[in-house]
This record gives C-alpha cells, sequence and structure tokens, in this order.
C-alpha cells in the first residue's frame, strides 16, 4: 500500500503547519502529557515531536504513517504497547486503518533536557514482558 496516496490530512494541518498530536492533558517545565484517539478510518493532525518521548498504547490498533520525506507504512500496535520514541523535526501523519478498532494512547514529551534516551535505559518496568507494560484494566 503507498501511504502518501490514501492519507489525506483532514483541514487545518499540513506538513508545513503542523498541529498538536492530539490532547493536551497536562503540562509542567518537565513534561507534557497528549491524548490521541482514533476511530476507525480516522486521521491525526500532521504533526512533529520535539522532544523524546513514550507512546502508552492502551487499546491498539493497524496503524498507517506517513512522514513528510513521504516514507511510512503500517504497523500493528497491540494493546498495552509502550515505545520510546526519539524526538523528530520531520511532520508525521497517521490513520487508524483497523475497521472495527479505536486507536487510544498517551504521548508522553519529556522536554527536560536531562531526560534523554539513554537515560529511559535504566526504567526496567518498562521493558516488554513486565508486568507494568500492560494497562489492560488499568485505563479506561
Amino acid at each position: 500500500m503507498n501511504p502518501s496516496a490514501t492519507i489525506v490530512a483532514a483541514p487545518g494541518s499540513t506538513s508545513d503547519s503542523p498541529g498538536d498530536p492530539g490532547t493536551l492533558l497536562f503540562e509542567n517545565d518537565r513534561v507534557r502529557v497528549w491524548e490521541l484517539i482514533m476511530k476507525p478510518g480516522e486521521i491525526c493532525n500532521w504533526h512533529v515531536h520535539d522532544y523524546d518521548h513514550l507512546l502508552i498504547v492502551y487499546d491498539g490498533c493497524l496503524v498507517q504513517a506517513r512522514r513528510g520525506d513521504g516514507s511510512g507504512g503500517e504497523r500493528e500496535i497491540a494493546d498495552g504497547t509502550v515505545l520510546f520514541m526519539p524526538a523528530s523535526a520531520m511532520p508525521e501523519i497517521a490513520r487508524n486503518v483497523s475497521p472495527d478498532r479505536t486507536l487510544r494512547e498517551l504521548i508522553v514529551d519529556f522536554k527536560d533536557p536531562k531526560m534523554r534516551a539513554t537515560d529511559m535505559a535504566q526504567f526496567g518496568f518498562l521493558r516488554p514482558g513486565t508486568a507494568t507494560t500492560s494497562f489492560a484494566g488499568l485505563l479506561p
């Protein structure tokens, strides 16, 4: 599938003028927390990730993504997945291509420059297979 042919952004954001990645829930001088909910067929804003961040996916789905340079693809994201992602100035957009699953995730931006990828490695509770990487029953 050619991601650039199938993802058409909703009005309000473009790769040259990105918007928010979701709904801002909390922000202070160290972190920013977003919630992203995409029903089947929905598309998020074009956005960039200015900070290293965690994606905490409590309800996963099949996601089709495209970056501003035209690269992209599809990925099945399982319920309870926690991913560390580095900052990137490359705009991106995503679409929920699942026929019947709604994506629900939190995005936790680490605004504090001291909290980098190497620091995240020390948190054993973020390793796959540990009890705290499964959010089933903990979040709505």
